[in-house]
């Protein structure tokens, strides 16, 4: 079985950047967090395999997440 990369590109308040690498952490190997841009709050998540998990976390979040671009679904 293949697993195919993606990435989602996230946009939040920049005070909550840390809190959210911290919550992926404890997931282990769900998907990296890597800070775009510090200012504007944007955050690349990657991974491998399914990205519906990585949603579903971002949905239950005590603040607000926006997806700004993702890869395509059929991205290798």
């Amino acid at each position: 079985m293949e697993l195919k990369a993606f990435h989602i590109d996230v946009a939040l308040d920049v005070k909550n950047i840390d809190f959210l690498n911290r919550v992926f952490e404890g997931y282990d190997h769900l998907c990296v967090v890597s800070t775009v841009d510090r200012r504007a709050g944007i955050v690349r998540l990657r991974g491998f395999g399914k990205r519906g998990p990585v949603r579903r976390v971002l949905k239950g979040l005590p603040f607000k997440t926006e997806i700004v671009a993702e890869s395509p679904e059929n991205d290798a």
